[in-house]
C-alpha cells in the first residue's frame, strides 16, 4: 500500500543559476510526481517521450510546447499532453511547474532532454 504524500511547493522551492531545480515528490510503478523551480530564461528542452503529461503552472509565466502548439501559460493553467507528443517548458519569469507523469519515464525517454540541455537548446 502507497503512503499518502503532503508537500508544499512553496516551501520546497530551490533555484539554481545555471539550471531548472526539479524535485521528485512522489514515484509509484504507475506515475512520478516533479516539483520544477525556474529562473527566467532557464527550460526544459522540447522533446518527445513515451509518457503522459499533466503539467499545472504554481507560479509564473512559461512558453510551452505541446504537439504542434506554442502557447503561454500562466499561474493555474492546465496542460495535459498525450504520450508521443514533443513538450517543452521555458520559464519567461520565475517559474514553479507540477509535473505530473505516467508511467515514470525511462532513462531513454531523458536521453534528448540531456543532450538539448548539454547544447543549450530548448528546440
Amino acid at each position: 500500500m502507497e503512503k499518502i504524500v503532503r508537500v508544499n511547493a512553496a516551501a520546497l522551492k530551490s533555484l539554481d543559476d545555471t539550471k531548472f531545480v526539479p524535485k521528485a515528490v512522489y514515484q509509484s510503478q504507475g506515475m512520478k510526481v516533479v516539483l520544477a523551480y525556474f529562473k527566467e530564461g532557464q527550460f526544459i528542452p522540447v522533446h518527445t517521450p513515451a509518457v503522459e503529461l499533466v503539467l499545472c503552472i504554481l507560479e509564473g509565466k512559461a512558453e510551452v510546447v505541446a504537439g504542434e502548439e506554442r502557447m503561454v501559460a500562466e499561474k493555474n493553467d492546465i496542460i495535459i499532453i498525450p504520450k508521443g507528443e514533443k513538450r517543452g517548458v521555458k520559464a519567461l519569469s520565475e517559474l514553479t511547474v507540477l509535473h505530473v507523469v505516467q508511467p515514470p519515464p525511462s532513462d531513454m525517454d531523458h536521453k534528448e532532454v540531456h543532450e538539448r540541455l548539454a547544447k543549450g537548446k530548448f528546440d
